[in-house]
């Protein structure tokens, strides 16, 4: 079964580098996993980011430190399994796999959030996604 974005999340991700979009819009209709982008998950205003950051839910403040996804760079994704959104880490490895998997064959430098952080607090941020050298 092929799966492809609802509405909302390609309103997400309006914003981001074409060749992050195109690399999503590829995955998302061979992937294994149904997934989407979730709320702040593409482009992010120094407001918003400088909100996750307080919250917790970013390492990056917005201003002393950016963001890939101030600048269009990175997206976030989430599972969406059964009816439910989903960050559970199964769900996102097998999205990452493919994602990863794409961006080679499309000669895309790609990091994936979950080879993030060190020795001990390895993959902190399964759900995110950036080009490099872009």
């Amino acid at each position: 079964m092929a799966f492809h974005f609802s509405k909302r999340s390609i309103d997400r991700m309006d914003g981001l580098d074409e060749r992050i979009r195109e690399l999503m819009h590829r995955v998302i209709a061979i992937s294994p996993i149904d997934f989407g982008i979730p709320e702040y998950g593409g482009l992010r205003t120094v407001e918003e980011q400088h909100q996750l950051f307080c919250k917790g839910l970013s390492k990056c403040d917005g201003t002393k430190i950016k963001s890939r996804h101030q600048s269009g760079y990175a997206v976030d994704v989430y599972a969406y399994v059964g009816g439910r959104a989903s960050w559970n880490k199964v769900h996102l490895a097998l999205i990452a796999g493919v994602v990863l998997s794409v961006a080679q064959q499309m000669k895309l430098k790609v990091v994936w959030g979950g080879t993030f952080g060190s020795k001990d607090f390895k993959g902190w941020d399964m759900p995110h996604f950036e080009l490099i050298n872009a």
